[in-house]
């Protein structure tokens, strides 16, 4: 019985996971699109990129990342090529920055005299967003340029409005996406002085 319950527990976690993946891509291209501010709707794909990547770390990043390319490329084509690439090697670039650092990396740090701790994580997720949505935004005006297009205060800045829609966003679902996810709250570890926040999973 210990066995199938931790089994359960385990299929779960994962049920959880892809469907809100899944959730999220259906999300961004059927509601998303009603929710425009400014003529610009934020992206709900890069919000969950980011909790995903605070929450789970790099490779499951990169894979929401891939997920992410692979059915905007296919569904919603803009300029070719951009977001099959696009997605993956921002979420991956990115994860390297935001994702949570290794034990070892932490007591490298504590051993320099640095202060050997992940910066929160709600500040970390919604930076996470705010820059997959800049990378994304920088590109996306690069090709336009590059493809004869002339660059205008307006083009610009729906650009960077789209990033703060984004990040705004994040603000409003990471807290509960992450509850359904099954992170915690964050919370000090008394037992050690140089225990820092961390999320903590069910």
């Amino acid at each position: 019985m210990r066995f199938l319950k931790s089994l359960w527990q385990a299929s779960a976690s994962q049920i959880k996971f892809f469907f809100v993946v899944l959730l999220g891509y259906l999300v961004q291209v059927c509601v998303m699109p009603y929710f425009a501010i400014g003529d610009v709707t934020p992206s709900m794909l890069f919000a969950l990129i980011a909790i995903i990547t605070i929450g789970y770390g790099k490779l499951r990043a990169l894979w929401v990342g891939c997920i992410y390319g692979i059915l905007m490329e296919t569904m919603c084509p803009t300029i070719r090529m951009l977001n099959l690439l696009l997605y993956p090697l921002s979420a991956g670039f990115l994860s390297m920055f935001f994702a949570d650092k290794t034990e070892k990396r932490l007591e490298y740090e504590r051993s320099i005299g640095k202060a050997g701790r992940n910066v929160n994580s709600y500040l970390r997720t919604m930076g996470c967003a705010a820059a997959n949505t800049l990378i994304y935004e920088i590109v996306n005006i690069l090709y336009m340029y590059l493809g004869g297009s002339s660059l205008s205060a307006a083009i610009i800045g729906r650009g960077l409005l789209n990033v703060l829609w984004t990040t705004v966003l994040t603000t409003l679902i990471m807290i509960p996406v992450r509850r359904f996810l099954g992170f915690k709250k964050l919370k000090r570890e008394p037992h050690s002085r140089s225990q820092h926040f961390q999320p903590k999973r069910i």
